[in-house]
C-alpha cells in the first residue's frame, strides 16, 4: 500500500538510506549495521531486540543491530529516529497515527508490542484516597504524541469513570514518577523496571486487564527506506520474530539478558517476561483487534476525528508464520 504516505519524510529521511543487504546468511562483513531506536528502552519493548542481538538472530539475516537507542515515548522517538542514522524504529503506535496526520508519514512494517502490559498507572502507595480509575482527578501521561496520552482517555470509557480528570504531560516517564512522588498528580506510569526495585508504589489501574488487545509499538520506518531497502527491513522483521519464539521457549534466559540491561533482580525479570508472554505481548505480525483498540483509543483523544491509518500498513515484510489480519475497514 502506498496512498498518500509515499510522499517525502522530510529532509531527515534522506539520512536514513543504507545499502541493502542481501539474503538471510550473509557474513558479518556483508551485514548492513545501524542502531535501532526503541520508545522506552529500559522497559519490556527491548526485550526481543535483546534476545535478537545475543542470539544472532539478526546478524544471520544480514543486518548487525547497534545500539539500542532509548526514547522518552511518543513523537520523541520519531523524532530521534528521522533526525539520525536510526532507519527504523520500534515506536508507539499512537505516535505513528499522530505524525501521519502532521504531515511526517511513516510506514508499519510489523508489529510489535501488542497489549498495553507495562503501561500501568501507579498511585504512591500512602495515598489512601486513589484506589481505582474512579478516584482518579489528576493523571500524569508521558507525551502528547503517545499511548499513555490516548489511555487516559480509554480507560476511564472502559471503567465508567465519569468524573472530571485533568490530564498532564509529564515530558516522560521518569519525569511522571517525580511528579507522582511530588504529589502533584494522582496516578502516573510506573514501569516494571522501576517497581522492580522499591514498593512506595501502589497500581491502580493495570492496563491490560482492561484492554486485552491494543497495538502499544509498531516496527516503522519512511516509506523511501521500506522501497529502497526491502531486503533489510525484512530482514529486521524475521529476527525480531524469532526473538518472540526464543523468549516464550526460553523465558529464563530472556529475563536474564534484561535483568542485567535494567540492573533489576533476576526474580523481579522473571516476572516481567512471564506476565508479558501471560498478555501475549510482542508480535511480529498484524492484528486486527489490537489495532483497532489503538485506533479507538486515538479518536477518543483526538475528540472523535476521523483518521485515516490503512495506508500505513505494508504486509509484504511479515513472515509466513505470523498474522497479516488488518481492521476490516482496512480490506
Amino acid at each position: 500500500m502506498k496512498g498518500r504516505y509515499a510522499v517525502a519524510a522530510g529532509t531527515g529521511a534522506a539520512a536514513l538510506v543504507l545499502g541493502a543487504c542481501g539474503g538471510g546468511g550473509a557474513d558479518e562483513a556483508s551485514a548492513t549495521s545501524f542502531d535501532i531506536a526503541v520508545s522506552n528502552a529500559t522497559e519490556p519493548y527491548s526485550i526481543p531486540w535483546l534476545v535478537g542481538k545475543e542470539q544472532g538472530f539478526f546478524e544471520k539475516r544480514g543486518v548487525r543491530i547497534g545500539d539500542i537507542v532509548p526514547g522518552k515515548g511518543g513523537g520523541t522517538t520519531i523524532r530521534n529516529m528521522l533526525s539520525g542514522d536510526l532507519p527504523i524504529a520500534d515506536v508507539g503506535f499512537t505516535s505513528v497515527l499522530e505524525s501521519g496526520e502532521a504531515g511526517m508519514p511513516l510506514t508499519v512494517v510489523g508489529g510489535a508490542t501488542q497489549s498495553v502490559y507495562g503501561l500501568d498507572f501507579y498511585a504512591l502507595d500512602s495515598n489512601k484516597r486513589v484506589r481505582d480509575v474512579k478516584d482518579i482527578r489528576k493523571w500524569a501521561y508521558t507525551n502528547p504524541q503517545s499511548v499513555t496520552r490516548a489511555l487516559s482517555f480509554m480507560l476511564p470509557e472502559v471503567a465508567g469513570a465519569t468524573q472530571k480528570i485533568e490530564r498532564t504531560s509529564s515530558g516522560g516517564v521518569g519525569e511522571g514518577v517525580a511528579l507522582l512522588e511530588a504529589g502533584d498528580v494522582d496516578v502516573a506510569v510506573v514501569p516494571p523496571s522501576v517497581v522492580a526495585k522499591t514498593d512506595k508504589f501502589r497500581v491502580v489501574v493495570s492496563s491490560a486487564d482492561h484492554l486485552k488487545k491494543f497495538q502499544q509499538s509498531v516496527i516503522t520506518t519512511t516509506p523511501e527506506f521500506a522501497e529502497r531497502n526491502p531486503d533489510t527491513v525484512k530482514a529486521v522483521v524475521d529476527g525480531y520474530a524469532e526473538s518472540v519464539r526464543y523468549i516464550r521457549a526460553k523465558p529464563g534466559r530472556a529475563a536474564k539478558l534484561y535483568a542485567d540491561y535494567v540492573d533489576i533482580d533476576t526474580g523481579s525479570a522473571k516476572a516481567v517476561v512471564d506476565k508479558a508472554i501471560t498478555y501475549d505481548n510482542w508480535s511480529a505480525g498484524f492484528d486486527a483487534e489490537a489495532i483497532e483498540q489503538a485506533v479507538k483509543a486515538q479518536r477518543i483523544a483526538m475528540d472523535g476525528k476521523e483518521l485515516e491509518y490503512c495506508d500505513l500498513f505494508r504486509t509484504e515484510y511479515l513472515p509466513q508464520d505470523v498474522s497479516s489480519t488488518l481492521p476490516a475497514e482496512c480490506e
